[in-house]
C-alpha cells in the first residue's frame, strides 16, 4: 500500500505546541503494549503529549488493549486500527498521517511498542535536539539486545542502506527518532516492512536539514517474538528498498548522476546484476542464520591468517606469506581488525560476495558476445546465479567465489581483444589474472591459457613475429608479475621460491593418502573429477554444456575472435592431471565413500554457464526454451555438496573433538601464553576465542622453535597438542613426555586424541 502523507496547514493558520507526538506500530503486541504506553505517559506527564498507536490487524488481544488505554487515558492515546495487516511500513505510515492531522504537537517521536527502547530516554533527545538545535535527533543502539543473528542482519541491512541511499545513521533501523514536524510535512513514503526507515532518513536528509545522532538504551524483549529475520520480510524488504532508491534517483534526490543508471545500455545486465546482488545477500543471511559459514576449516584458516597480520606475537605482512596466496587476505585485513566481522567471518565473506555479483555480470556478458544475443547471457548467468553450490560459497571466507570472479574478468576482456583488438581490453585482461595468480593456484591455469589465446591469436593476425612478441610481452608483463612476486616472497621469507609447494607445511603428501584411488589412474582420476562436477553443477547442466562447446566449435572453429571462451575449460585436464601425479585430494562418495574438496568441481561452472547459454540462445524460439532449460539446470544440480562436506567433518569423530577441545579451552582458559600448532587446529583456534596475540604457532617468527625446545623459558603457561596415530602435531612429537613438559606442566584435558597442560604455578606466567 502506498499512502500519501497529508500536508498540514500552512504555519501562518497554524499554531503548534511545543510537546511531543509519540508514534509506534503494534502487531501481536498484547503483553508488552500496555507497559509501553504508559511509560510514555508518565514520563511525559509534565508536557503536552499524544500517543498514537496504530494496530496493524493483530491478531491476537493487541486491539483490546489499544481499545482500552484508549479509553483509559482519553485524549492522550489515540487508537487507530488497520482491519488487516498491511505490514510495517504502512503502519508507521498511518500513524505519521494521525500525528499530522489530529495533533499539533511540533515534534514527533518514532518509536516502537514491543518495549525494547523506554521513555526517559526521550527527555535527552529533547535536551539534544534543543541544545543542538536540530531538526531531528536520530537513535543508534549503542549496545543491541538482540540474537546475534539478529545483529548480523540489521548490520548488513544499514551496510546496504547507506551504500544505495547514502543513508549516514550507523543503526539505520534503529526505532527511535524524535522529528520536527517539518520534515514530515508534504513528505510521501512508500517503503514497506524495513525499507521505511532508510526511505526517510534518506528523505529528510537530502535538504538543507539539520539531524545529529544519539544513543539509546535498548533493552531485552520480554514477551513475544521478533518477526523481522523472517525470510519474506527480508524479500519484501529488499524488493522495497531497491523501489526506494529507484525513486530517490528518479526525483532527483540522490545521486544525480546515476540517473544514467536507470537507462543503462544494456537494461537485462542491469536487471540481472540487481537480482544477482539481492540473490548474494538473501543467501549469506540464510546460510548466517543456519550458523554454517565457517563450516570449513579453510573458511576458519583464512579467516585466522588476515587477523594474524595485525593480531599476533610477530604481527605482520610476513603473516601471508606459506602456502595459501595472498590476495583473498589482504582483501579482509580492512575489516578483520574489527571484532564482530572476525567472529562472523564478514571480514572475508563481504569479498566473496561482491566476487559472486562481478561473476555473473561477466558470464553474462560472455555469453552474450559468444551469441550475439542477451538471452544467452541470461541463460548463462542464470545457471551460475541459482547454483546453490556458489550461493553457497559467496557467503563463506572461501577463495572460490573471488578466483570465479578473476577469471570471468580476464576471458571476458580477452574475448574483447580477439573481437576488436583494443589495447586496452587485454590489459584488462592481464590485471583479472594476475589478481587469479594472486588468489588461488588455479589462476597460473588461467594465466597460461590466456597466454595461448593472445599468443594464437596473434598469430592468425599476422604482422609478423614482432607483432606476436609485442603482444605476448604487454599481456605478460602484468599477468605473470604475480606469480614472479609470490616466488619471489617465499624465497625472501623462506629462503626457498618454491615453499609453497615443498615446503613443511606444503608437501601434497600431507593430503593425499597412501593408496589414494586416483594416485597414478588416469581413468579413476578423470571419473572422480566427472563425478565431482556433476555434484557440484549437475548432469544436465554438463549434457547442455557439452552440447554447447560441439555447437560452438562447429560454427566457430578454432578462429581467433571467438577463441577466448575455450579458456574456461583448461582447468578439466588440470584437475584430472593434479588427482593423477597426486598433488590434489579430491574425494566423492562413489569411488572413496566420502566428500573431501568436491568443490574443486565448481570452476568448471563457469564453462558449463556460458557453453549451456549458448546452446539456449540458438534453440528456435529460445525464451520459452530458456525458462525450461534454467529451471532443468538448476533442478538437477543434485544438493549442496559444498555444504554437506564440511559439514559431516564436524559430525564426524574428529570434528566433535576439535569442537569439545574449543570449548574445553573458551571456557577454561584464564590468560597467559598458548602454545599451539595451527595446522590442523585452526577450527579449535577459532572456536576456543583465545587471543591470537598469545598464540604462539609455527608463523611465530623466531618464537616457534624456541617454544617447542624449552615452553617454561619462553614463557608459555598453556600447551595444546594434537596425538592423533600418524598425524601428530609439532607440539606433541616435540614435547609429549619430555621432563620439561611432566614436570612443569599438568594435564587438565584428554580426550581420544588431544592433550590440554597448564602450567603447574597458577598465577599467569608474565
Amino acid at each position: 500500500m502506498t499512502l500519501e502523507i497529508p500536508s498540514a496547514p500552512p504555519r501562518a493558520a497554524r499554531a503548534y505546541t511545543e510537546g511531543v507526538t509519540v508514534v509506534m506500530p503494534a502487531f501481536n503486541e498484547e503483553e508488552n503494549l500496555a507497559a509501553t504506553v504508559e511509560d510514555f505517559l508518565t514520563t511525559l506527564a509534565g508536557m503536552e503529549h499524544r500517543i498514537v498507536v496504530v494496530n496493524d490487524g493483530s491478531p491476537d488481544g493487541t486491539g483490546r488493549v489499544l481499545d482500552e488505554l484508549a479509553e483509559r487515558y482519553p485524549g492522550r492515546v489515540v487508537a487507530v486500527h488497520h482491519q488487516v495487516n498491511q505490514g510495517y511500513g504502512a503502519a508507521v505510515r498511518t500513524g505519521i498521517a494521525t500525528a499530522l492531522d489530529q495533533t499539533d504537537m511540533r515534534r514527533i517521536l518514532l518509536t516502537d511498542s514491543d518495549g525494547q527502547f523506554r521513555a526517559d530516554d526521550l527527555l535527552t533527545f529533547l535536551q539534544v535536539q534543543r541544545d543542538e538545535r536540530a531538526d531531528g535527533v536520530i537513535g543508534y543502539r549503542k549496545h543491541r539486545a538482540d540474537p546475534a543473528m539478529r545483529k548480523v542482519n540489521a548490520w548488513i541491512w544499514t551496510q546496504l542502506s547507506r551504500v544505495l541511499l547514502r543513508t549516514r545513521s550507523r543503526d539505520v533501523d534503529c526505532a527511535y527518532k524524535l522529528l520536527d514536524r517539518k520534515l514530515l510535512d508534504d513528505l510521501t513514503l512508500t517503503g514497506e516492512a524495513a525499507a521505511i526507515s532508510p526511505e526517510l532518513l534518506a528523505k529528510i536528509g537530502a535538504g538543507h536539514t539539520r539531524i545529529v545522532e544519539h544513543p539509546v538504551n535498548h533493552y531485552p524483549r520480554q514477551h513475544g517474538h521478533q518477526t523481522g529475520a523472517s525470510i519474506r520480510v527480508i524479500l519484501r524488504s529488499l524488493t522495497s528498498l531497491a523501489g526506494v532508491y529507484r525513486d530517490l534517483v528518479r526525483d532527483g534526490l540522490k545521486w544525480r548522476r546515476t540517473r544514467r543508471a536507470l537507462t543503462p545500455a544494456d537494461p537485462l545486465l542491469a536487471v540481472v546484476t540487481g537480482l544477482a546482488a539481492v540473490l548474494s545477500v538473501v543467501a549469506a543471511v540464510y546460510y548466517f542464520n543456519q550458523g554454517v559459514v565457517l563450516s570449513y576449516k579453510d573458511a576458519v584458516s583464512h579467516v585466522l591468517i588476515a587477523a594474524r597480520v595485525v593480531d599476533s606475537p610477530t604481527a605482520g605482512v610476513a603473516q601471508l606469506g606459506g602456502v595459501w596466496l595472498p590476495l583473498p587476505h589482504v582483501l579482509a585485513v580492512p575489516l578483520v581488525w574489527i571484532e564482530f566481522f572476525y567472529t562472523t567471518g564478514l571480514a572475508s565473506s563481504i569479498g566473496s560476495m561482491i566476487s559472486f555479483v562481478i561473476t555473473v555480470r561477466y558470464l553474462y556478458k560472455i555469453a552474450d558476445g559468444m551469441a550475439g544475443t542477451r538471452w544467452a547471457g541470461v541463460a548463462a548467468a542464470a545457471v551460475f546465479a541459482l547454483n546453490t553450490n556458489a550461493l553457497y560459497l559467496q557467503a563463506t571466507p572461501m577463495t572460490e567465489s573471488l578466483l570465479f570472479a578473476c577469471i570471468a574478468g580476464a576471458v571476458y576482456h580477452v574475448q574483447e581483444w580477439c573481437r576488436t583488438g583494443r589495447y586496452g581490453q587485454i590489459a584488462l585482461s592481464s590485471m583479472w589474472t594476475v589478481l587469479a595468480t594472486l588468489t588461488r593456484y588455479e589462476g597460473w591455469v588461467l594465466c597460461l591459457a590466456v597466454t595461448c589465446v593472445v599468443g594464437y591469436t596473434a598469430l592468425r593476425r599476422w604482422r609478423g613475429y614482432t607483432h606476436i612478441e609485442a603482444n605476448l610481452i604487454f599481456f605478460s608483463v602484468i599477468a605473470y608479475s604475480g606469480i614472479a612476486a609470490w616466488c619471489g616472497w617465499n624465497w625472501i621469507i623462506f629462503g626457498h621460491p618454491l615453499y609453497w609447494q615443498v615446503g613443511e607445511y606444503a608437501k601434497p603428501s600431507l593430503w593425499v593418502t597412501d593408496g589414494d584411488q586416483t594416485v597414478g589412474d588416469l581413468v579413476v582420476s578423470a571419473q572422480t573429477y566427472l563425478i565431482a562436477m556433476a555434484d557440484d553443477i549437475g548432469y544436465v547442466t554438463l549434457g547442455l554444456a557439452a552440447l554447447g562447446v560441439v555447437l560452438y566449435f562447429a560454427r566457430h572453429r578454432i578462429h581467433a575472435a571467438t577463441l577466448a571462451p575455450y579458456a574456461l575449460l583448461g582447468f578439466l585436464p588440470f584437475y584430472v592431471f593434479t588427482l593423477y601425479a597426486g598433488q590434489r585430494p579430491l574425494h566423492v562418495a562413489e569411488i572413496h565413500g566420502d566428500l573431501y574438496n568436491v568443490r574443486f568441481g565448481m570452476v568448471m561452472a563457469l564453462g558449463a554457464a556460458v557453453f549451456a547459454g549458448f546452446l539456449v540462445a540458438y534453440v528456435k524460439q529460445a525464451r520459452p526454451f530458456l525458462a525450461v532449460a534454467v529451471a532443468a539446470t538448476v533442478l538437477a544440480v543434485p544438493g549442496t555438496k559444498t555444504l554437506e562436506e564440511p559439514v559431516a567433518y564436524l559430525n564426524s569423530p574428529g570434528g566433535r573433538i576439535d569442537v569439545g577441545s574449543a570449548t574445553w579451552l573458551k571456557e577454561n582458559y584464564d590468560g597467559g601464553r598458548v602454545l599451539m600448532q595451527n595446522f590442523g587446529n585452526e577450527l579449535v583456534t577459532f572456536q576456543s576465542q583465545l587471543p591470537l596475540g598469545e598464540i604462539i604457532y609455527e608463523g611465530s617468527f623466531r618464537m616457534w622453535e624456541p617454544a617447542l625446545e624449552d615452553p617454561v623459558e619462553s614463557r608459555v603457561r598453556w600447551i595444546y597438542m594434537r596425538s592423533s596415530k600418524g598425524s601428530e602435531d609439532g607440539v606433541y612429537t616435540s614435547l609429549h613426555g619430555t621432563p620439561v613438559l611432566n614436570e612443569n606442566y599438568q594435564l587438565l584435558y584428554q580426550d581420544a586424541d588431544r592433550l590440554i597442560y597448564r602450567a603447574i604455578r597458577t598465577e599467569p606466567v608474565r
